[in-house]
């Protein structure tokens, strides 16, 4: 079985999260602030912005690759100009969590997906974890 998570995500040292959230107009699914505690003596080295397409606190997991960076596309091509303004000096991406319990399978891209994602313009990572 595959599950996976999707959030569009800009991240930089100098990122300033709540001037995104007014230049987008979308509330983020999560912020991190450079300099916040990470882990037992460990801080955040950037700040980061994430934004899901969901009500602030919701999250989902998608049956489909696909189908949830299709559904973030949707809310995020139309602000494509004010988004492209931080590429400059953020780094920008699609984070995708591949949440599996087997070694079968994974995500696959329709060539009308990919070339969505190549007008967008941003990198996509997929970080995978096994789950029981």
């Amino acid at each position: 079985m595959h599950e996976y998570t999707v959030e569009f995500r800009i991240a930089s040292e100098a990122l300033d999260t709540a001037s995104v959230t007014q230049a987008l107009g979308l509330e983020p699914s999560l912020i991190r602030e450079k300099g916040e505690r990470k882990a037992a003596g460990k801080v955040w080295n950037e700040s980061l912005w994430a934004y899901n397409g969901l009500p602030a606190g919701a999250s989902k997991s998608w049956a489909s690759l696909a189908e949830g960076l299709d559904f973030l596309l949707d809310k995020l091509e139309p602000l494509q100009p004010r988004i492209d303004e931080y590429k400059r000096d953020h780094d920008i991406f699609f984070w995708c969590g591949n949440f599996q319990s087997s070694f079968d399978g994974g995500p696959s891209f329709s060539a009308r997906l990919l070339r969505r994602l190549a007008d967008f313009g941003v990198a996509v990572y997929i970080e995978n974890h096994f789950t029981d």
